[in-house]
């Protein structure tokens, strides 16, 4: 009545002779083009370069402030998102905070962008993605300003 099934080969006792493994199939690239893509991250002091050059761009944050004046709003909102965010009303905060923290974010926004880069990078993306990433943060934080700014009026 019950009759047992074929049992299929299993594919790992059929020959395997006529399989390359260094050509790479239509959809997968080459193993060079894979350790070309995935080279390893920087390590050590090389690795902190992003933050360092956070720290300069920290340094100079007041003259490019004094640089974007003449483009306020938006030159401010698009370079310095942080600085424009923490000194909202709507946070919360006291008046004397949303004077204070402004000044302190101007000069941490920069060294802080430098160590999410850096983390960025030892996770293995490339240059491009990690400020594409930055880039993105800083159009969400322009969004959340410009909302709130046409909400204020």
């Amino acid at each position: 009545m019950s009759e047992a099934p074929e049992k299929l080969p299993d594919p790992w006792d059929l020959p395997q002779d006529n399989l390359r493994h260094d050509d790479a199939s239509p959809t997968m690239p080459s193993r060079r083009e894979q350790e070309k893509k995935h080279n390893p991250p920087p390590r050590g002091l090389a690795s902190w370069w992003p933050v360092a050059a956070g720290v300069l761009l920290g340094c100079l944050a007041p003259w490019l402030r004094d640089l974007l004046l003449p483009y306020e709003p938006w030159g401010m909102r698009m370079v310095f998102p942080f600085v424009q965010l923490s000194g909202l009303h709507e946070t919360g905060f006291s008046d004397e905070l949303t004077r204070t923290i402004p000044q302190v974010m101007l000069f941490l926004q920069f060294p802080l962008e430098g160590l999410l880069t850096k983390f960025t990078l030892g996770r293995g993306i490339r240059l491009t993605g990690a400020l594409g990433q930055l880039v993105f943060l800083h159009g969400v934080c322009v969004l959340v300003l410009w909302l709130v700014g046409g909400a204020a009026q």
